[in-house]
C-alpha cells in the first residue's frame, strides 16, 4: 500500500498507461493477499495480528481504491469488504467505508464490477445499515438516496442475474428514509399522469430499462422491481397514496402485457415469463388494493372487447393484421386469467373474472352474428376464452343458453368465414361441455351444399381434421372428391383435406382405406408422384399407425408394392424419399407387433407384382429382394412355408403362360422343331387369342417372363428351394421347362411367342442371359428325385391338338433327351413294347412324337419304322390330308429316321425304292403345295436317298423337276419350312458322292442345272425384303441358300439388274450372294463393254443406276451407333459398302476410255465425297486414335472373313479407301483438297502417308516397270522387281553403266491424293 506507479516502475522506460496498468496489478493482487489471508485464517491467529489488520483496514488510501479506475482493483476492494464483514467487521470505520464505498462507489461507473459491488454493498446494508444515515456525510445531490438511484439507473452494467438478487436484497434493507421520499415525482401511463412515490423504484425501473441491460437478465431484474414495488406500497398508509402508487407503478406492467403500445414500451416484459411476472403483478396488486384492481381489471375487459369490436374489416389491407393482433391480444387477456385462477389467489380474483366474462361472451357473440363471422379474432377470441375457463363460463346459466344458441343455430351458418377455424375448434372444446352433435351435423351439411371456394376449402379441412366426426355420406362425397382433385390437379388444398382425413383418427377406418387405396394406386413414376408421395409421409408423421393398419388390410400390399417402385425412380430425390417411407413402415410393422406381422402383406405384395403386370409393377430384381428379406427373417421353422408361398404356384403358372399356350406357334419353327411337321397339325387356335393384349412392365417383360425370372433369381440367390414340399419343387420345375421351351421359339423368332417386347440391345442381352441362366438351373434339376414326376405330369398333357399339348410334348422331349444324355439312358420312363406297337395307332401325335424322339434305342423303334413305311406306301394320301392322318404318319417315321441310331440302314432297300417312288408319284399329284406335307416328304427323301443312291430309276429327274415347283409357290413362314427341306434335299443331290454313284442323277443334274440355278436366284430374289436377323428359320433358309448359289455355274444366265435390290436385303446372307454373282459378272462384262466404246463413236460407258442409288447416300452415324456391332455389320452398311465394291469392280478389265465414263458418272453427284468422309470419319476422326491399317490386308477383301462384324467393317473401309486412290486419284483428292475441317485434312494426310502410300506407290510404279519392258520379258509375277522402303516411300531403281551398278537418288514419292505427281530420278553427270 505504500508503492506508488512510479515506485514500481521507471519511467524513463515505461509508458504512464504501462505503469498505470502494472500498478493496478500489484494493488488488487495485494488485497487479493490480505482478503485470502482474512478468509482463510484461523480467528486465533487473526487476533495475533489484530493490529496490523486494524491498521490496514483503517488506511483512507485503502478505502479509496473503491472508486479506482481498474476494475480488477475495485473487485479486489469490495471482496475484501464482503470478507472484512464476515470476519473482522468492528475492525472498520463506518464512516470510513461510507464514503467511499457509498458516496464515492455509488458514483462510480460500475462496468465489470457491478456485481461485485451489489454483493458488497447489499452485505454492508445488511451489517451496518446506518452507513446510509448516520455515517452518510454527503448532501444535496450527494445524498445517499440519489447516489443509489444513479447506481440503479446504470442497471446490472453486463453482469449476471444475481446482480438483481443483490440489489433485491440491498433495497430490503435500506432505511425507509432512502426508499421513500417526500417530494413525488410525476410519472406518466397511458392513460394518466401519476406520482412517484420512491425515487429508488423509478430508478430500479429505468436501469431494467436500460439499453444495455442484458435481456436474459429481465426476469430477475422485474422480480427485484416487485419486491422493491412491494415495500414501498407497505409504506403507504394512506389508501389514496396507494391507489396511485399502484395506477403509476404496477398496472402499467398489465397495461402493456395485454395491450401493446409503443408510448409504454418501457414496461414490455421480454422474455418467456412474461405471465408469470403478470400474475405476481396481479397478485400484489389484488393484495394491497382490492378495490383498484377490479376497477382497472373491468377497464381492461372493456378495452379488449372494444379492440374487437372496432378491429379492421376484411376489405381493409391491414385486415390480417389487424386481427392477428388482437386474436392475441385476447389470447393473452384470457390465458392470464386462467393462471391466475388456478394460481394461489384464485379465491380472491374469481369474482372479478366472472364479473367481466359475463359481459364478454355476449359482446362477442354479438360481433361474430353482427358482422357475419368477419373478425376472426372474435372467434380467436371465444376459442380462447372456452378452451382456458371452459367450467368458470358455462356455470352460468345465462352464458351457458348463449353459447348453445350461438353453437346450434349461428356458427354452421359462418363456417364460410375467415374465423372458420376457430369455430370448429371451438366445437371440439364444447364437445364434452354440451351437446353439439346437430352442430356438427349442420356444419358438414353447409360446407357440402357450399360452392368451391378457397373458404370452404380451408373450413373443410378444419371441420375434417376434428377429433368428432361421425361416419356420414357427405363425408365420404367431400373426401374422395377432395382426393380426386389432388390427384388428377395435384392441387395443394384438395392434398391439405385428404391429408387431414387420412391423419384423423375420429374418420371412419372404411374411409381412411379408400382414401388411402386411390392414394397408393397413383404412386407412379411420373411428374405427380412426389406430391402423393409428399401426403403420405405427411400422414405418416401425423398418424403412423394409419399406413400400418392399412398395410396390413387385404389392399395394403400394393402401397408397399409402389413405395417400391419409387425406389426405383430415376429421380434420386424421390427414390431415397420413397425408401425412407417404406423402411418407416416396415419399422411401424415389426414395433407394433413383430417382424411376422409385416410377411402377410409381403407375400401378397410379392405375388401380386408377379400377378398383375403393368408399366407401373415393381421390377423382378425389387421382388426378389423383399423376397430375400422376408426369408432372412424368418425362423428355421417358417423357412419352408414362406419359400412355399413366396414361389409361383400352378394357378399363377396356368394364368401367366394361358395368353402364349393359346397362341399358334410360328409354323417356320418346324425347321428348328424335333418334332418338324406336327406344327402344321396343331388345332388352329382363336383369332382372339393371338390378337390378345399381353400385359407387360415397363421394360416390356410379360407376366410368365417376370415369373420365370423371379423364381430363378430368387432360387439362385437363396437356398430356400432345398427345404419347400416336392409337389412345389415338381411345379417350379414343370413350368420353367414349358416356360424355356416358349422362350427358345421366341429367341428364334423374334415375337412369336412375345413373353418380352424389347428393342433395346442391352435388355435383350439380358433376356438372352436370363434364359442362359433357366436352362443352367433347370439342368442343376435333372438328377433330382422328382424329375421323374415332372416327366409324368408333362407326358399326361399331351394328348389332344392344342397349343399346350403341343409344348408339353416339346418339354418331355427335351428334358428326357438331356437326362439320356447325362445319364446314359433315360430315367424317367421305361419304354415296354406294348407302349411301342400302340403307337402306330394312338390318335395323339404329340405323345408318339416326344417318345419316339426321346426313347431309348430298341428294336421296337425299327418294326414302327418299318410298319410305317408299309401303312404310307401305296395309301393315297390326298383323300387322307384333312384328317392329318397321313402328314402325321410321315412326321413319326421322320421322328425315328432323324434318331440318331440310323434305323434307315437297317431297313429293306427294295421297299425304299417302293417308298421313294411312291413319294414321288404322290408329290406329282400336287400334294407338294400342302403346308406342311411338302416339307415332311423332301425330308423323309433325303433321310432315305442316301440308301438307295445306286438305283437308277425315271425318279430322278423328276426330283429336280419337283424342286422348283416348291419355290415358285408361298415364301413366307408358313412355306419356309418345305423350302427349307427341298434346300437340304438339293444339296444331297448335289453332292459329288450321290452324283457319282447314279448316272441317271448325274444326267438329270447336268440337264436341269440352268432351271434349278435359275429357280434359286429367283427364290433369292423373292426372299430379299424379308429381315432374318431375329429370324432363325429364315436366317438357317438364307444361309443355306447362299451356300446353294455360291456353286452356281458361271455360265448360267441371270438379269443382272435384278440382283441389285438383293443388295439392300437385311439378311447378311443374300447380301453376300448376290454380291458374289455380281462381282463375277460384273468384271466378266468389261471386255465386251470395252469392245463397244473402241467401235462406237458416240458410246458412252455408265454404272448401272440400280448400283449409283445404292451408293447415293451413306448410312446415318446415329443409325450405326444404335447397331450392335459385336453380333453383325449393320444391313445397311453392309450393302453400302459393298456397293461400293462392285462399283470398284468395274474398273477391272475396263480400258482407259470407260473407266474415264465411270469417272464422268461419279463426277454427277456427291458420290465419292459423301464415302470419303463417311469413311475417314469412322477410321480416324471419330475415335482418339486412328485404325492401325497395318493390321489389314489393305489390297483385297474377299467376303466373308473370319473376322468379327466390326474388324471386318474396318477392313471393308480400308481396302475402299484404297481402290479409291487407285481408280479415282483425281477426284479422292479434290474431295482431300475442299475439305473444310483442317483437323480432318491434316489427319487423313498423315493417316495415309503411313498407311496407304507405300501400297499404292508400290503398285503404280510396278505397272510404270511392266509397261517400259518387251512383252516377252514381262515376268507374270515381279511383285519384289522393285525395292521399296515403306519408311521413306522411296523408289531404288538400279542402272549399268560401264558394267558398274549406279544408284541415283532415290525419289520421294508423294502421298495420294496429296501432292504432285511423280518425278523422274535426276541424273548425274
Amino acid at each position: 500500500m505504500k508503492e506508488t506507479t512510479y515506485t514500481l516502475s521507471d519511467e524513463r522506460t515505461t509508458s504512464p498507461d504501462d505503469a498505470s496498468a502494472k500498478y493496478s496489478r500489484v494493488v488488487g493482487a495485494a488485497i487479493n493477499v490480505v482478503s485470502n489471508l482474512l478468509e482463510n485464517t484461523s480467528k486465533s491467529d487473526l487476533e495475533k495480528s489484530q493490529t496490523l489488520i486494524e491498521e490496514f483496514l483503517n488506511k483512507e488510501k485503502v478505502w479509496n481504491f473503491a472508486s479506482h479506475d481498474d476494475p480488477y482493483v475495485r473487485r479486489a476492494l469490495y471482496r475484501l469488504l464482503v470478507v472484512a464483514l464476515a470476519k473482522e467487521k468492528n475492525a472498520l470505520n463506518p464512516s470510513l467505508v461510507s464514503a467511499n464505498i457509498l458516496t464515492a462507489g455509488l458514483y462510480t461507473n460500475q462496468a465489470s464490477s457491478a456485481f461485485d459491488f451489489a454483493k458488497a454493498i447489499a452485505a454492508l446494508s445488511m451489517d451496518i445499515p446506518d452507513v446510509w444515515t448516520v455515517h452518510y456525510t454527503g448532501s444535496g445531490k450527494k445524498s445517499a438516496q440519489n447516489r443509489l438511484c444513479h447506481f440503479l439507473k446504470g442497471g446490472s452494467q453486463g453482469g449476471p442475474a444475481e446482480f438483481w438478487n443483490y440489489i433485491s436484497t440491498l433495497i430490503s434493507k435500506l432505511p425507509s428514509s432512502i426508499l421513500i421520499s417526500a417530494d413525488r415525482e410525476t410519472i406518466k401511463t397511458d392513460d394518466a399522469e401519476h406520482r412517484s412515490y420512491s425515487p429508488v423504484l423509478s430508478a430500479l425501473h429505468e436501469g431494467l430499462n436500460n439499453k444495455n441491460e442484458v435481456p436474459a437478465n429481465q426476469v430477475a431484474a422485474w422480480n427485484t422491481y416487485l419486491d422493491a414495488s412491494e415495500l414501498v406500497q407497505s409504506s403507504l398508509d394512506d389508501a389514496n397514496d396507494r391507489h396511485q402508487f399502484y395506477k403509476a407503478s404496477v398496472f402499467p406492467i398489465l397495461t402493456q402485457y395485454i395491450r401493446p403500445s409503443l408510448e409504454q414500451s418501457r414496461w414490455v416484459i421480454s422474455g418467456p415469463q412474461q405471465r408469470s411476472i403478470c400474475m405476481r403483478a396481479c397478485s400484489l396488486a389484488l393484495l394491497g388494493d382490492p378495490e383498484a384492481f377490479n376497477e382497472e381489471w373491468q377497464s381492461w375487459s372493456m378495452k379488449v372487447i372494444e379492440d374487437l369490436k372496432i378491429s379492421l374489416p376484411e376489405q381493409s389491407v391491414d385486415f390480417t393484421k389487424s386481427q392477428d393482433a388482437v386474436s392475441a391480444e385476447a389470447n393473452r387477456w384470457y390465458h392470464l386469467q386462467a393462471s391466475l385462477l388456478g394460481g394461489s389467489s384464485a379465491e380472491s380474483i374469481r369474482p372479478i373474472v366472472k364479473e367481466s366474462i359475463s359481459s364478454e361472451v355476449p359482446s362477442i357473440v354479438s360481433v361474430l352474428k353482427d358482422r357475419n363471422g368477419k373478425p376472426y379474432a372474435a372467434a380467436a377470441a371465444l376459442e380462447a376464452l372456452i378452451q382456458t375457463m371452459a367450467e368458470l363460463v358455462l356455470t352460468q346459466c345465462v352464458i351457458k343458453d348463449t353459447m348453445i344458441d350461438f353453437v346450434n343455430e349461428v356458427l354452421p351458418n359462418l363456417l364460410l368465414s375467415p374465423s372458420a377455424k376457430h369455430l370448429i375448434r371451438l366445437l371440439e372444446v364444447l364437445e364434452d361441455k354440451i351437446d353439439v352433435r346437430q352442430s356438427y351435423q349442420n356444419c358438414m351439411q353447409t360446407l357440402v351444399d357450399a360452392p368451391e371456394s378457397i373458404a370452404r376449402s380451408v373450413a373443410l379441412q378444419s371441420f375434417i381434421s376434428s377429433r368428432r366426426l361421425g361416419d356420414t355420406d357427405s363425408l365420404y362425397k367431400v373426401v374422395m372428391t377432395s382426393l380426386r382433385h389432388a390427384l388428377r390437379d395435384d392441387d395443394a388444398a384438395s392434398w391439405s383435406l385428404v391429408i387431414a382425413a387420412a391423419s384423423n383418427p375420429a374418420v371412419p377406418k372404411n374411409l381412411i382405406d379408400e382414401t388411402l387405396a386411390h392414394m397408393t394406386e397413383d404412386l407412379t413414376i411420373n411428374a405427380k408422384s412426389s406430391a402423393g408421395l409428399n401426403s403420405l409421409e405427411k400422414i405418416a408423421k401425423q398418424n403412423q399407425g394409419v399406413l400400418r393398419d392399412f398395410a396390413l388390410s387385404t389392399r395394403g400390399s400394393v402401397l408397399v408394392s409402389r413405395l417400391l417402385l419409387l425406389a426405383d425412380s430415376p429421380d434420386a430425390t424421390i427414390s431415397q424419399r420413397a425408401k425412407n417411407l417404406n423402411d418407416l413402415l416396415e419399422q411401424a410393422l415389426a414395433v407394433d407387433g413383430g417382424s411376422g406381422r409385416a410377411v402377410k402383406p409381403m407375400i401378397e405384395m410379392v405375388n401380386e407384382g408377379l400377378g398383375k403386370v403393368g408399366p407401373e409393377s415393381l421390377s423382378v430384381d425389387a421382388l426378389v429382394s423383399q423376397a430375400r428379406k422376408l426369408l432372412e427373417q424368418a425362423s428355421s421353422d417358417d423357412v419352408s412355408t414362406i419359400a412355399a408361398e413366396l414361389l409361383p404356384d400352378s394357378p399363377q403358372w396356368n394364368t401367366a403362360l394361358d395368353p402364349f399356350l393359346k397362341r399358334s406357334p410360328n409354323t417356320s419353327l418346324a425347321v428348328t422343331s424335333p418334332f418338324g411337321g406336327a406344327v402344321y397339325l396343331i388345332s388352329p387356335a382363336p383369332m382372339t387369342s393371338n390378337k390378345q393384349t399381353i400385359s407387360r412392365d415397363v421394360d416390356g417383360y410379360s407376366s410368365a417372363f417376370r415369373m420365370a425370372q423371379y423364381t430363378t433369381k430368387l432360387i439362385k440367390s437363396t437356398g430356400s428351394f432345398e427345404s419347400v414340399a416336392k409337389d412345389v419343387k415338381i411345379v417350379v420345375c414343370k413350368f420353367m421347362a414349358i416356360f424355356l421351351q416358349l422362350a427358345g421359339d421366341d429367341l428364334s423368332v423374334s415375337r412369336s411367342m412375345p413373353l418380352w417386347n424389347v428393342s433395346d440391345p442391352d435388355l435383350e442381352y439380358e433376356v438372352v442371359d436370363f434364359v442362359a441362366e433357366a436352362q443352367a438351373l433347370l439342368a442343376s434339376w435333372l438328377t433330382s428325385d422328382f424329375i421323374n414326376e415332372v416327366q409324368n405330369r408333362l407326358l399326361a398333357e399331351t394328348s389332344g391338338s392344342s397349343v399346350a399339348s403341343y409344348y408339353s410334348a416339346r418339354t418331355y422331349s427335351a428334358l428326357t433327351t438331356e437326362i439320356a444324355e447325362l445319364q446314359g439312358s433315360p430315367l424317367s420312363h421305361e419304354y415296354d413294347s406294348d407302349r411301342l406297337k400302340h403307337l402306330r395307332k394312338s390318335p395323339n401325335l404329340f405323345a408318339s412324337a416326344a417318345l419316339l424322339t426321346s426313347a431309348s434305342d430298341s428294336k421296337e423303334l425299327l418294326r414302327l419304322c418299318n410298319g410305317l413305311l408299309a401303312d404310307l406306301t401305296g395309301r393315297s394320301l390326298r383323300e387322307n390330308i384333312g384328317e392329318g392322318k397321313d402328314l402325321k404318319d410321315i412326321v413319326l417315321l421322320n421322328c425315328i429316321l432323324y434318331r440318331p441310331e440310323e434305323y434307315v440302314n437297317e431297313i429293306p432297300q427294295q421297299r425304299l425304292v417302293f417308298f421313294v417312288k411312291y413319294l414321288v408319284e404322290q408329290l406329282q399329284d400336287g400334294l407338294l403345295l400342302m403346308p406342311g406335307i411338302g416339307g415332311e416328304i423332301m425330308k423323309a427323301l433325303t433321310a432315305v436317298l442316301p440308301m438307295i443312291k445306286n438305283i437308277y430309276g425315271s425318279f430322278w429327274p423328276d426330283l429336280l423337276d419337283i424342286i422348283p415347283q416348291l419355290w415358285s409357290q408361298n415364301t413366307g413362314d408358313d412355306g419356309i419350312y418345305g423350302i427349307h427341306s427341298s434346300l437340304r434335299f438339293l444339296s444331297l443331290l448335289k453332292r459329288s458322292d450321290m452324283q457319282q454313284s447314279n448316272d441317271d442323277l448325274l444326267d438329270a443334274w447336268t440337264e436341269k442345272k440352268g432351271l434349278i440355278a435359275k429357280g434359286l436366284v429367283e427364290l433369292m430374289i423373292k426372299f430379299e425384303g424379308t429381315p432374318d436377323e431375329s429370324h432363325q428359320p429364315r436366317r438357317i433358309v438364307n444361309e443355306l441358300l447362299s451356300r446353294l448359289l455360291s456353286g452356281l455355274p458361271r455360265d448360267v444366265d441371270i438379269e443382272v439388274q435384278d440382283l441389285y435390290p438383293v443388295l439392300a436385303s437385311e439378311s447378311a446372307a443374300l447380301q453376300q450372294s448376290a454380291y458374289e454373282l455380281l462381282h463375277t459378272h460384273i468384271p466378266a462384262a468389261q471386255e465386251q463393254i470395252s469392245l463397244d466404246k473402241a467401235l462406237t463413236k458416240d458410246f458412252a460407258a455408265q454404272l448401272p443406276q440400280e448400283l449409283l442409288s445404292l451408293i447415293l447416300a451413306a448410312p446415318s452415324m446415329d443409325t450405326l451407333a444404335e447397331h450392335n456391332f459385336e453380333r453383325t455389320m449393320a444391313p445397311t452398311l453392309r450393302s453400302y459398302l459393298l456397293s461400293w465394291k462392285l462399283t470398284f469392280d468395274h474398273w477391272q478389265k475396263a480400258s482407259y476410255k470407260v473407266q474415264a465414263d465411270y469417272i464422268a458418272a461419279l463426277k454427277e453427284g456427291t458420290y465419292i465425297q459423301d464415302f470419303l468422309s463417311f469413311a475417314l470419319n469412322i477410321l480416324i476422326t471419330s475415335r482418339s486414335r486412328p485404325i492401325d491399317a497395318s493390321n489389314f490386308d489393305i489390297e483385297t477383301y474377299t467376303p466373308p472373313p473370319p473376322e468379327t462384324p466390326e474388324h471386318e467393317t474396318h477392313h471393308l473401309l480400308i481396302h475402299l479407301y484404297y481402290l479409291s486412290l487407285r481408280h479415282i486419284p483425281t477426284l479422292s483428292k479434290e474431295w482431300w483438297r475442299d475439305t473444310a475441317s483442317r483437323s480432318l485434312n491434316i489427319s487423313t494426310e498423315t493417316w495415309t502417308q503411313k498407311y496407304i502410300s507405300p501400297h499404292h506407290h508400290f503398285r503404280t510404279l510396278h505397272h510404270l516397270r511392266l509397261g517400259s519392258l518387251p512383252k516377252h520379258r514381262r515376268p507374270t509375277n515381279d511383285n519384289k522387281a522393285i525395292p521399296l522402303s515403306a519408311r521413306n516411300h522411296r523408289l531404288h531403281p538400279h542402272r549399268r553403266t560401264n558394267n558398274v551398278h549406279l544408284r541415283p537418288p532415290a525419289p520421294r514419292l508423294p502421298s495420294p491424293p496429296c501432292r504432285s505427281k511423280i518425278h523422274p530420278p535426276r541424273r548425274r553427270s
